[in-house]
């Protein structure tokens, strides 16, 4: 078994110039190479010792040595054995070889002046351990400076070290967690610059899930950061391995990671790279894809810009994070708060329509539209949806006008206030978005079809329209349909409208993030307002806040595993029922389902190889019957993950599979609500299904009969088994939407806004109106006002001028107290006088927010090559507190916050260093004290 796994990478046994096998240890002479074997020293009086394998590099000399075990012995027992041989070789040498320790089943890779023993899913191949042999020479452990041309944040310098002092330390995985818009692919490009200085890494790979984001790496990246460096696109397992850096899409590796060559050699071998970076890491490492990750034996960074709060803990697992927090967080909050970021909660509108409130039924209908309906074959009296149903079963074209409408007397305007800030709606389908593009062009056909286009995958032209979107003034509204929720990078998009329902929290938070880019980073004033990015507005049609406040970890009824692993475990647990049941009958048609799922599995996977015995037990027919036996219990716990390597699956066919199965599943458990509910969804994939096609129409019987009412007034165990035998098959033919959605030509209204209660006369208004009425109020008493006066001349107000300006203000029917007014009139800090002085047009003065943050930022960039990651968090820290008390002195830094830190601030820092950061703070202290004199 030893002797073919080497041969996959390329070490044939028979080969001496490669590999020599019983190498005596003791009395062999390595300085020449001199190999003697256990037939040559056997016999002799002299001490021996036997390597089962030794390896040599392409000159011959030792480069690594493997103890082998027997199957039924865990390979861990040979290590002592293992050392000892390389022990003797180091001897002669001075040199130490690494050491592989198998059984045949499993391999343990020790590079032992590193890391500890480690598994690894095959040996590797000569010239990557003779690449990694190389890295060891080199010196590591020196202090980090960070390239400050590519990044050159404080924050993003932290995080850039935080990942390198964690390599440092020894281990092999990082997870990076960033806001989007705050600079991820330049941590990542820093972090790669560092790791190469340093001799501990040559060979990178950036593996994204979308062609966008793996040539936004290769272009916005590796050649703008490493000009001098050789390059390339990963399309097949035969690359120019010449390239150091390599940018490929993870379906790319699933394709080819296994592929071998005429003469059975892995093409790519577990040593093949010495960093791998995941974009999008929460969803690259899921199901199939995550073989990939596991295949290469690789230091791995995995990025992304989902809240740390909602990854799932098996990303953090699977990153080596085991307190539960990345190695490296950038928050959306902290980043709004540095500036780095704009905020959308002060400008969140809710809106519905009158029938997304109340559904469509007959006595909507007017006369005309009852007979237009019946012209079309459709009973005008059936009509009766509920509002969630519009966009899927039922189309009102009054309702994409009356959003189309609301957002274009509300969005955030351009710099001329003619035209919308550049904004995105999602759509709930690819018809609906047609719909809404049509509303625009038909509400407001000055703009002669240019304002907004559609956006979908389907469109050959989509790249083109994307890059006029980004970078020309029309269109203005780009209307897309899962397209641009995440990858696409427009700064100047002001205006997000969410005219579809969300019910993923990492989707919803990658919609949001199209928004969150700060003024810093347009580069076109004229499509912002009044030339400036403050913050973007969300329009909400589909309650999509008030859902995530009331189910905050969102849908509970779904699990996250592959959809082919839920199959599998509906039928263990059919299986269970069936037995317990005495059915034999279906019993046994449902474990020969269950053997059949096992014979599919790919015996070239990765994960399936290291589960040979478990499936090789599972397919032994003595297993179902011996008394003692839990084949439930096995099947479930070491098969079931292992579904999802199935090769050449169609997600729709999966799809339908799986809710059959848990229909049949449901109908043996008599429960009625899941019944119900996957009626409900398997009619509407049924539905989906074009009769126009020949091998769909053969079965418009059995269609029409499932989508009858009475076929599930009294659907059976034996009706699920006749959908999946003839309508599972068809699913591959199934259309995005229902070919029959009704769509019917009548008006609809806002009838919905999202509102806030106003103090006094209880009056009801907008937040926009709401803050309008502040601003005329705080021109109206400009003049007078002692506290404004103060602010005009950047005094600093006491306590009771905030008091009497905030009466002045707000008196008795503008309720400041309400925390939604408060945010409406208030800036990321929360300060009501930059609200002021940007009403008043006070822009001449830079206030003290941003001194302390200049001085700070200049300091941290100035000189991060001195300091730690911690360290840098610490002089962060400074900042805040600074920025909040306005004054620091030495004494302080014994206080909270900076004693939460656990070894702060001594020994971290010198007396010295202390002394320095309060000097700052003094420095910027007289410069404000100055600036308020002025």
């Amino acid at each position: 078994m030893i002797d073919v796994l080497l041969a996959e990478q390329g070490w044939t046994v028979s080969d001496r110039t490669k590999v020599r096998a019983e190498v005596d240890t003791k009395q062999s002479d390595f300085i020449r190479r001199e190999y003697k074997t256990v037939s040559e020293t056997l016999k002799n009086d002299l001490e021996s010792a036997y390597a089962d394998y030794l390896l040599l590099d392409s000159a011959g000399a030792p480069l690594a040595i493997i103890e082998a075990k027997r199957t039924s012995r865990d390979p861990h027992l040979g290590q002592k054995q293992a050392e000892m041989y390389a022990d003797d070789i180091r001897r002669q040498t001075g040199k130490d070889v690494f050491i592989f320790l198998s059984n045949g089943y499993r391999i343990i890779f020790w590079d032992r002046e590193r890391y500890g023993p480690r598994d690894v899913k095959g040996f590797y191949a000569r010239e990557d351990l003779e690449r990694l042999r190389f890295q060891k020479t080199q010196d590591a452990t020196q202090s980090v400076e960070v390239d400050t041309s590519i990044v050159d944040r404080p924050k993003g310098i932290e995080c850039v070290k935080r990942v390198v002092e964690h390599f440092q330390k020894g281990h092999r995985k990082a997870l990076v967690v960033m806001a989007t818009g705050t600079g991820k692919t330049r941590v990542a490009m820093a972090i790669v610059k560092i790791l190469m200085e340093k001799g501990m890494v040559q060979k990178v790979l950036f593996l994204a899930d979308r062609r966008a984001l793996r040539n936004q790496a290769m272009n916005k990246g590796f050649k703008q950061f490493f000009r001098e460096e050789a390059k390339g696109t990963v399309f097949t397992g035969k690359y120019d391995k010449t390239k150091r850096l390599l940018v490929s899409t993870i379906q790319t590796f699933q394709e080819i990671y296994l592929e071998k060559d005429s003469s059975g050699k892995f093409l790519l071998s577990p040593g093949e790279f010495d960093l791998i970076i995941s974009d999008e890491a929460h969803r690259s490492i899921y199901n199939k894809w995550k073989d990939v990750f596991t295949y290469f034996d690789a230091l791995q960074i995995g990025l992304t810009a989902t809240p740390s709060e909602i990854i799932e803990k098996d990303t953090l697992r699977f990153f080596g994070c085991r307190d539960g927090a990345p190695t490296a967080l950038y928050s959306y909050d902290e980043a709004v708060k540095d500036g780095v970021l704009v905020d959308f909660r002060r400008s969140i509108l809710g809106a519905q329509t009158h029938f997304q409130i109340e559904g469509v039924k007959p006595s909507d209908l007017s006369e005309g539209e009852r007979a237009r309906l019946l012209e079309q074959g459709i009973d005008p009296d059936e009509i009766d949806f509920e509002g969630t149903d519009l966009e899927k079963k039922v189309a009102l074209k009054g309702t994409s006008e009356a959003i189309v409408r609301e957002f274009m007397e509300n969005a955030l305007m351009d710099q001329t206030g003619t035209l919308p800030a550049k904004s995105i709606v999602f759509a709930i389908s690819k018809k609906h978005a047609y719909r809404l593009q049509e509303a625009f062009d038909s509400l407001y056909p000055e703009y002669k079809g240019q304002l907004a286009r559609t956006i979908v995958s389907e469109d050959s032209r989509a790249d083109e329209l994307i890059k006029a979107f980004t970078n020309e003034s029309m269109p203005r509204i780009a209307i897309s349909v899962d397209m641009l929720d995440t990858g696409i990078d427009v700064p100047e998009v002001c205006n997000l409208v969410f005219a579809k329902p969300v019910f993923s929290k990492i989707k919803f938070w990658q919609m949001l993030g199209r928004g969150t880019r700060a003024n810093s980073a347009c580069e076109h004033p004229a499509w912002l307002p009044n030339g400036t990015k403050e913050y973007f507005t969300v329009f909400d049609f589909w309650n999509n806040f008030e859902y995530w406040q009331m189910n905050p970890d969102g849908a509970k009824n779904e699990s996250p595993d592959a959809i082919t692993n839920r199959i599998f475990l509906s039928r263990i647990k059919q299986l269970a029922i069936l037995r317990g049941s005495g059915d034999e009958i279906r019993a046994a048609q449902v474990k020969e389902q269950i053997l059949s799922d096992i014979r599919s599995l790919p015996q070239d996977s990765v994960s399936v190889r290291d589960n040979k015995e478990e499936i090789k037990k599972a397919l032994d027919p003595p297993f179902w019957n011996t008394v003692g036996s839990d084949p439930p219990e096995l099947l479930t716990r070491k098969i079931m993950p292992l579904m999802r390597f199935q090769k050449d699956v169609n997600l729709n066919t999966a799809i339908f599979v799986l809710r059959c199965e848990q229909l049949r599943h449901a109908i043996l458990r008599c429960d009625a609500g899941e019944i119900e509910r996957q009626r409900d969804l398997i009619t509407r994939m049924v539905e989906c299904l074009p009769l126009t096609i020949n091998a769909v129409q053969d079965h418009e019987p059995l269609i029409r009969e499932v989508l009858s009412k009475s076929f599930w007034q009294s659907v059976s165990y034996e009706d699920a088994e006749r959908m999946l035998a003839g309508l599972a098959p068809l699913m591959p033919y199934m259309r995005k939407e229902p070919q029959q959605t009704i769509v019917i030509d009548m008006g609809d209204e806002i009838a919905l806004r999202e509102r806030i209660l106003m103090a006094g006369d209880k009056e009801q208004t907008y937040i926009t109106k709401y803050r309008e009425q502040v601003e005329d109020r705080i021109k109206k008493i400009a003049d007078e006002n002692p506290a404004i006066k103060k602010i005009a001349r950047d005094e600093v107000l006491t306590g009771s001028d905030i008091r009497e300006l905030e009466d002045a203000l707000f008196g008795p029917d503008l309720a400041k107290n309400n925390p939604t007014l408060d945010r409406a009139v208030t800036d990321a800090e929360g300060a009501l006088v930059p609200f002021i002085r940007k009403v008043l047009g006070m822009y001449g003065t830079t206030g003290p927010a941003e001194r302390i943050r200049d001085a700070f930022r200049t300091y941290m960039i100035e000189n991060n090559k001195h300091y730690s990651a911690d360290q840098l968090h610490f002089i962060r820290m400074i900042e805040s507190v600074f920025l909040a008390k306005k004054h620091i002195g030495c004494e302080d830094f014994w206080e909270p916050p900076f004693i939460t830190l656990g070894n702060a601030p001594e020994p971290m820092f010198s007396k010295a260093e202390l002394k320095s950061f309060v000097g700052i703070c003094a420095r910027v202290e007289r410069e404000m004290a100055a600036a308020a004199v002025v």
